[in-house]
């Protein structure tokens, strides 16, 4: 129960502190990539912790969005994601859609960009580092611009999470 409640709080504030009032772009025609499709379990930082482990579905929404729920259960957020393509950088953009008590004020509905990859079979998610693309940034192109400028860097998307497919 102690990790479930330390993972959740440690989410909440690495998702929060990673919002943005604008997208990137609302361009969405990239196809889902189905080996991120399916249910997911969070593994804990530390070798050998033995509490709750936190559960992420991710469904196929339409061909080039996703639906997400996560942590599943009755304190889960529900999150719109599409694959983008800005400045030969992959990611991904998520919007918080709901919660466990339904859907949410349009004015709460921030925008959040989250890289992806495998690594040794295991999906590891990484969130923009605000520290180089910052958060207070509301116009669209000037978004963009400071995305572009930090395209390079090796720490454009930090703060790893990993999961293994349960």
């Amino acid at each position: 129960m102690k990790l479930k409640i330390i993972f959740i709080i440690a989410l909440i504030f690495l998702i929060a502190g990673c919002e943005y009032e604008t997208s990137l772009t609302d361009e969405h025609v990239i196809p889902v990539d189905k080996a991120v499709l399916g249910l997911w379990e969070a593994i804990p930082e530390k070798t050998g912790d033995s509490g709750s482990k936190e559960k992420m579905m991710v469904l196929k929404y339409t061909d080039t969005e996703y639906l997400i729920h996560y942590p599943t259960g009755d304190e889960g957020f529900y999150f719109r994601g599409y694959p983008i393509r800005i400045g030969e950088i992959s990611c991904v953009q998520i919007r918080l859609i709901g919660d466990s008590k339904g859907g949410i004020k349009t004015a709460d509905r921030k925008y959040h960009v989250i890289s992806y990859q495998f690594v040794k079979g295991e999906l590891e998610i990484k969130t923009l580092n605000t520290d180089m693309v910052d958060k207070n940034i509301i116009d669209r192109n000037k978004l963009k611009k400071a995305f572009l400028k930090n395209k390079n860097k090796g720490e454009l998307f930090i703060n790893p999470v990993g999961f293994k497919k349960v």
